[in-house]
């Protein structure tokens, strides 16, 4: 699958005309800066560091262990995450943050052993 596919795919389901990669790429780092900045989330920056470095190395082919299924859990947490629509708006103080880290600690409980693979597999390349 390639990034224009993925991209266009992003278009059309959340409208957003330009969602070129810099933009997405800016994105994330915008949410990883957050997250990071965030207390109540520090403790997740990692997982989530490792959840965009493994859907990104899937996507562009670099990393081919990971099941269809595990991807797709990990992008929705992901949007989940990066998107402003929640069950808690973020603007509202500790709750807002709460529901997003609740999230993602179940997803990234689920995705444990994935990651700890794809850990190893990052520590295997040159």
């Amino acid at each position: 699958m390639d990034i224009d596919k993925i991209i266009n795919s992003y278009q059309l389901k959340v409208g957003a005309e330009d969602a070129k990669p810099e933009k997405v790429a800016q994105a994330k780092d915008e949410t990883l800066n957050k997250v990071k900045n965030v207390s109540v989330l520090a403790g997740l920056f990692d997982n989530i560091r490792t959840a965009y470095d493994l859907v990104s190395d899937s996507v562009t082919g670099k990393y081919k262990g990971v099941s269809k299924g595990t991807l797709m859990l990990l992008a929705g947490g992901l949007a989940y995450l990066a998107l402003p629509i929640d069950l808690v708006p973020d603007f509202i103080p500790v709750a807002g943050w709460m529901d997003d880290a609740a999230v993602l600690g179940w997803i990234f409980t689920r995705c444990a052993d994935e990651f700890k693979k794809y850990k190893e597999f990052k520590d295997s390349c040159p």
